[in-house]
């Protein structure tokens, strides 16, 4: 277990190569616009996509973004890279704030262009506990990691639509008679047979990020849950990406 707080490439295993989808609730945008300066400070060449939908952001964050629609992805993305490092594929624009993702078959053939691919694979309408549906998430079969996130805000908050998405998945993982979202029922719901666990492809690694670890309770929290979780999950962290601030808390043994 480590006491520091450490990069997000090494709190959370990245490895140079890998394609990581990243899912769940509580932060995923936030995770991959931060995963990509980080990465392409490091020399990598970084792809940043989702297979889903993306709300529109500003360029600082972005970097340069290629649309399917509008260009050859693969020829413009090699001089996209150069002006930042890292550079966004998404398929189209649905409207002024929704972007359309690309499918993942695109995502895989995108892969050996860059260093590190990060997929923004599901939705979860900005609450910080879901469960998948069966069509989710849209993870590429060339994923090596998938990041499941969850917020930890959601730490003692009712058990309804305020905080939970596919709120009916969550009430079935975690039983009758819960009201509010206690340890228990955090860990029935992510360690849950059909939910996250089950859609990670063969041979990806699985990693879990509790998400808005911002107090020493919540920190407290966290450090209770990671002995909990590991097995469903090869590894957990916790932390706060607002602040930047992550450390892995546990990992199974190799």
């Amino acid at each position: 277990m480590s006491s520091e707080a450490q990069g997000l490439l090494r709190a959370l295993g990245i490895r140079r190569g890998d394609v990581v989808s990243v899912v769940g609730a509580g932060g995923k945008t936030t995770l991959v616009y931060a995963l990509a300066p980080e990465a392409a400070a490091q020399g990598w060449r970084v792809v940043v996509t989702s297979t889903t939908h993306m709300g529109t952001l500003p360029r600082e964050r972005t970097g340069p973004v290629l649309f399917e629609s509008e260009q050859d992805v693969r020829t413009a993305l090699p001089g996209a890279l150069v002006e930042r490092g890292f550079a966004t594929v998404l398929g189209r624009r649905l409207r002024e704030d929704k972007l359309q993702g690309i499918a993942p078959e695109s995502v895989d053939a995108l892969a050996p262009l860059a260093d590190l691919v990060l997929v923004e694979a599901d939705g979860a309408r900005q609450r910080s506990l879901k469960l998948p549906a069966e069509h989710e998430p849209v993870v590429p079969r060339s994923s090596t990691l998938v990041v499941v996130l969850a917020g930890l805000d959601v730490l003692g908050a009712p058990l309804d639509e305020e905080k939970v998405h596919r709120l009916e998945r969550v009430r079935a993982a975690v039983g009758p008679g819960v009201e509010r979202v206690d340890e228990d029922a955090l860990v029935a719901a992510l360690a849950c047979a059909e939910g996250y666990p089950a859609r990670v492809p063969a041979g990806a690694r699985a990693l879990l990020l509790l998400n808005k670890t911002e107090s020493a309770a919540a920190w407290a929290a966290a450090e209770r849950l990671a002995p909990r979780l590991i097995g469903s999950y090869s590894r957990v962290a916790a932390g706060s990406l607002r602040s930047g601030s992550v450390r892995l808390l546990g990992s199974a043994a190799p």
